[in-house]
C-alpha cells in the first residue's frame, strides 16, 4: 500500500474511501408486475425473487403445445440425430 500511495496517491485515496463506504447495491427501486413502484428493501427482494423462479420454473405447458413443440424438433433433427435412436 506504501508503494501505491507513493506512485498513485490519488487512486490509494479513492480506494481507501470505496473499502470504508463498503459494499452497496446499485438498484434501489423496481417495478411490480402490475407496474408500481417498488421502493422497500423487503419487496424489491421478493420481486427479484419471483422474477428468477419465473424464469428458472415456467409454468407447465399444455400437453397440445408439447406435442407440437416435439414435432416441430423432430422435422429439423439432423440425419445423424435419428441414426441414433
Amino acid at each position: 500500500m506504501e508503494k501505491e500511495f507513493q506512485s498513485a496517491p490519488k487512486h490509494f485515496w479513492q480506494t481507501i474511501q470505496r473499502l470504508r463506504r463498503g459494499k452497496r447495491g446499485s438498484i434501489q427501486a423496481v417495478y411490480s408486475k402490475g407496474g408500481t413502484l417498488l421502493t422497500s428493501t423487503e419487496e424489491v427482494i421478493g420481486r427479484w425473487i419471483a422474477h428468477f423462479e419465473e424464469l428458472l420454473n415456467p409454468p407447465n405447458l399444455s400437453s397440445t403445445v408439447e406435442a407440437d413443440l416435439e414435432d416441430e424438433a423432430s422435422k429439423h433433427q439432423s440425419p445423424w440425430r435419428k441414426s441414433l435412436r
